[in-house]
């Protein structure tokens, strides 16, 4: 059995730890030729699209673009397809599950913030209850991390892999 994966969403809150998630989240459906969805949850309603990472902008930095290449080029010459969404909900979970269960998805990828103790009892978390509930693959990208995509030119770095085993999702993709 071949894992494909045709979508990949990238929830993102804009920090630093979700623009180190987003080259992981790149890097992935660069890897696959697939979708890749830029995902941003405001309560107010604020938000600018010029807040998003740029795609086309990292893929020119890690020398895959020439620089100046128009939007297609991404789709083109690479071959994926990356959109941006906004969503105004005050709960980011609710908001991205919606998602999830109106959009085909095979991979999340999103930066998990490492809460300690009394921290973790009084910051809500999206990371854990989105990977609960999205019964998909998860990436879980520390946001205190460089994590194993370089920022700088899209090379990776892995020395050890971690992969947790359930029922559900199916653990085979994963492997």
């Amino acid at each position: 059995m071949v894992a494909t994966i045709k979508s990949v969403l990238h929830p993102t809150d804009f920090s630093e730890g979700s623009r180190v998630a987003f080259h992981h989240a790149l890097k992935a459906a660069l890897l696959a030729k697939s979708k890749l969805t830029l995902f941003n949850v405001s309560a107010d309603g604020a938000g600018d699209w010029a807040d998003f990472p740029g795609v086309r902008e990292t893929l020119e930095r890690w020398g895959l673009l020439p620089p100046g290449s128009p939007r297609s080029a991404v789709g083109e010459q690479l071959g994926i397809a990356a959109s941006k969404v906004f969503k105004h909900n005050d709960d980011p979970v609710d908001a991205v599950l919606r998602y999830l269960k109106d959009h085909e998805v095979d991979l999340v990828v999103l930066a998990t913030h490492q809460r300690d103790g009394r921290v973790r009892w009084l910051g809500k978390s999206v990371s854990q209850p989105v990977a609960k509930r999205a019964e998909e693959m998860t990436l879980f990208i520390p946001s205190n991390s460089k994590g194993f995509v370089a920022a700088e030119d899209g090379s990776v770095s892995l020395q050890k892999v971690l992969i947790p085993i359930a029922g559900t999702p199916r653990p085979m993709p994963a492997v």
